[in-house]
């Protein structure tokens, strides 16, 4: 992933943050399996950035499952092409989404993750934690259930967890 080509919110780039965030997320990167095409960041887990995504979750701004995510990400998708279809215009790539993922993944999940990174990739950035599922579970939903994969929805909560990255880089 280039991140050099990354525009993050607005808020965020207004804000100078822009420099701060792209250091934080190339500082260690994996490709997601063997064979995969795309490596993404792996996010070291802070306290900051787990307050972050907790909060986020209590403003209803994140959402859990595999296949509920999936289907949220193709039903916009399908609104916004149909919108540049009728407006005959382009879509500009700014980041509006996180897809956060834990590291104890199978291939396939990490393979399909990858497809959707592809498929959404101007308006989506995905992220490994450095963190299993369980864990996970446990620090954003107080509870020992995996959760693997989370999808961060909306602009602000994506800004204040991308916020979060910089700031823990000082």
């Amino acid at each position: 992933m280039n991140l050099k080509n990354v525009n993050f919110p607005r808020q965020l780039e207004a804000a100078g943050l822009a420099e701060k965030i792209r250091l934080a997320l190339a500082e260690r990167q994996t490709k997601l399996w063997p064979e995969g095409k795309m490596e993404v960041p792996v996010l070291r887990i802070s306290e900051s950035l787990i307050a972050t995504i907790r909060n986020a979750r209590l403003q209803r701004r994140i959402r859990f499952g595999f296949d509920d995510i999936f289907e949220k990400l193709a039903a916009e998708k399908k609104g916004i092409d149909e919108m540049l279809q009728k407006n005959k215009s382009q879509q500009n790539y700014r980041v509006s989404r996180l897809l956060l993922f834990s590291n104890d993944g199978a291939e396939r999940l990490y393979r399909h993750i990858e497809q959707a990174l592809v498929e959404h990739r101007l308006r989506i950035l995905g992220c490994q934690l450095d963190i299993d599922g369980k864990e996970l579970g446990r620090l954003i939903a107080g509870r020992s259930a995996g959760i693997k994969v989370i999808l961060v929805e909306h602009k602000d909560a994506v800004s204040d967890v991308l916020r979060a990255l910089a700031e823990g880089r000082q």
